[in-house]
């Protein structure tokens, strides 16, 4: 199977000076130019998705002729000249050879990254340092600090070396606490022994440490950890927790160089969850922190959660603007991962409207920052944006084959289903077009899981809804996750399922038209016009061109006997359908099976519904009947 994932095309005109040189080499040469100077074989390698072993005989190619030379470990450019030029001519389209047979595109050059407009800082108060800017820049792999303390996806990875001198470096230069407690080379070995790749060593040794309530930074390191170790397993309450008291500890114990990032941690998770205020609490408190102590790195970061933040209430424009600002900041200091970050939403924004060369640009952007970074540590939300932007107009089965030999960790990891509100929902969209309904099935039970273990939280209950209704067909759990995502984006694409699962089902098409009018609003309210043509097709199918052509009949009926998929399943009855209660037929079940005594579960697996279909109907027949328990429903109903 070819490698859809390389975002990568060899250069159209080649300079006098790669004139001889096979195709190979000129390729090797051009992603060298991209990684910068000096660089290794290995990260030429990581940029074209290749072995090491296989560009040896470029490497010795380029060297012979002169146009790669060794200097220490490490390669460079025997002409900087020849780099700049090779830069120079990469062309916009960029690597069409990405993906194969993609869908018609336009390529203008890309707008260019906004400047930041960061309000002037406040000077530092008593007692606290700038951070000294210069010096971070010279020293790049200081910037790996916030992959390790933000939301870290991967918890059980080892340290590289890059890393463990970073993390040293920094603890050594911060001062002692006041009273006392041990510092400097103490702190930062037992730190660095809060990574070990055994994750029960991890959570033993940082539950240990906690529990002593030190005042030092290894406390507060300590507690980051254990939210991180629980969201990675999709634990969020208690990740939320962990997050809460780091933040109650003393944060004038950390170097300063972290104060930003506990708050900064509270703030991803509540805005991955939706929710909001509570996400813009804790950031307007880490932003506060990153300019009082002139902290470019953290501002750069919070610009960019800030975005994501904007993204999920559906304020595009701005978030967009933020992004743009975030990754200008990072830029400016080499934080190469906070800005690969960021050009990867971006690159998901830009899909969304319907610009597949330009995410593909702004993608290859944001690996190349990736490579550039010594000992980076790539976050499974990269992987989630090169799936995306890779997969985008490709065939389904082949987009499923990719999913699982190049991007395993999408289906395995729990901390993928708390990215957004659709992973889950377009992952098993994609299976069922595919016809791997096994794979969808297990998909939709992750998820499912994941929203049983965080009862709590409305917005996993959404996502599991959504996958269960896109896998059975289940028009009451479309309906459920529409109504209860917080995401607008998330709410349109669960109202446009639902209308399309009611156009092939039902001769009355006036509840499709309803619902996929409602996604269509929902669309062009957020700017995701490539959903918006998207949509307005299927409104045209249905015999409508939007929302105020309610009254128009489907030109193609699909006959009324249709069942959704599931053994002795009925058909789906159209929420008009009432009883003389009031309930609808659905809800009289469900009525009758609670009032019997059976739990949420239970009626689940009688009517075909998940629990969290069965909840939202309770909700709505408690409503409808006046009642707030159980036993007074038993009551009315008996």
């Amino acid at each position: 199977m070819p490698d859809y994932s390389i975002p990568y095309e060899p250069l159209r005109e080649v300079p006098l000076e790669l004139a001889e040189l096979s195709l190979q080499a000129v390729e090797f040469v051009q992603a060298a130019a991209l990684v910068g100077e000096p660089f290794t074989l290995q990260e030429v390698a990581r940029v074209q998705s290749v072995t090491a072993l296989s560009m040896l005989l470029a490497l010795e190619e380029t060297i012979t002729a002169g146009v790669i030379g060794i200097k220490g470990h490490r390669l460079v450019f025997r002409s900087p000249g020849l780099r700049r030029k090779l830069n120079t001519r990469i062309s916009v389209p960029l690597r069409k050879v990405l993906l194969r047979g993609a869908p018609p595109h336009r390529s203008p050059a890309p707008a260019a990254i906004a400047p930041a407009t960061e309000a002037r800082p406040k000077p530092p108060a008593s007692g606290e340092r700038p951070m000294p800017v210069g010096r971070m820049a010279e020293q790049a792999p200081e910037s790996l600090v916030s992959a390790l303390l933000l939301c870290r996806e991967d918890p059980g990875r080892p340290l590289d070396p890059h890393t463990e001198i970073a993390l040293s470096r920094t603890l050594n230069e911060a001062p002692a606490p006041a009273d006392g407690a041990v510092g400097g080379d103490a702190d930062a070995a037992e730190i660095l022994a809060l990574f070990v790749p055994d994750e029960t060593k991890q959570r033993d040794r940082a539950k240990a440490i906690v529990a002593t309530r030190r005042r030092s930074a290894v406390s507060v390191v300590a507690a980051l950890v254990l939210a991180n170790l629980d969201w990675a397993a999709g634990r969020v309450d208690q990740a939320l927790e962990w997050g809460h008291e780091a933040l109650r500890m003393d944060q004038d114990a950390l170097p300063v160089a972290w104060r930003p990032y506990p708050p900064l941690v509270l703030a991803v998770m509540l805005v991955h969850l939706g929710r909001f205020t509570e996400g813009e609490a804790h950031l307007a408190r880490a932003r506060e922190l990153a300019e009082r102590l002139e902290h470019p790195w953290a501002l750069a970061e919070s610009s960019i959660v800030r975005g994501r933040l904007l993204m999920g209430t559906g304020r595009t424009e701005k978030a967009e603007a933020e992004i743009r600002a975030g990754v200008a900041g990072a830029q400016r200091v080499d934080a190469h991962l906070t800005a690969a970050q960021g050009i990867s939403l971006l690159s998901l924004m830009t899909l969304a409207q319907g610009h597949w060369s330009e995410a593909v640009d702004q993608f290859w952007r944001a690996r190349s920052e990736i490579v550039a970074q010594p000992g980076a540590l790539r976050p499974v939300r990269h992987d989630w944006a090169d799936f995306r932007v890779t997969t985008a107009g490709m065939d389904a089965a082949m987009a499923v084959e990719l999913l699982v030999k190049r991007f395993p960790d999408l289906l395995t990891k729990a901390s993928v289903l708390l990215l957004d509100a659709g992973v889950a929902a377009h992952l098993v969209r994609l299976c069922r077009a595919a016809g791997e309904k096994t794979l969808a099935t297990a998909i939709t039970r992750r998820v499912a899981r994941l929203a049983d273990q965080n009862a709590g939280h409305q917005g996993l209950a959404a996502e599991a809804g959504h996958a269960w209704g896109l896998l059975h067909q289940d028009a009451d759990a479309l309906e459920y996750a529409a109504l209860q995502h917080s995401v607008p984006w998330a709410a349109a694409a669960a109202s446009e399922d639902l209308g399309t699962v009611l156009l092939e089902r039902w001769e009355d098409g006036s509840a499709a038209r309803r619902h996929l009018g409602t996604a269509l609003e929902g669309y062009r309210a957020i700017g995701a016009l490539a959903s918006v043509t998207r949509v307005e097709s299927l409104l045209r199918k249905a015999g409508s061109d939007g929302p105020q052509g309610a009254g128009k009949t489907v030109s193609t009926p699909v006959p009324a006997s249709v069942t959704v998929t599931g053994q002795g399943r009925r058909p789906y009855r159209p929420s008009g359908s009432r009883t003389r209660s009031g309930l609808t037929e659905i809800e009289h079940r469900i009525a009758r099976l609670v009032a019997e005594g059976l739990t949420n579960q239970q009626v689940a697996n009688r009517v075909s519904r998940s629990p969290h279909t069965i909840n939202f109907h309770l909700r709505q027949i408690y409503r409808k009947l006046d009642v707030d328990s159980r036993v007074k429903l038993a009551r009315v109903l008996h």
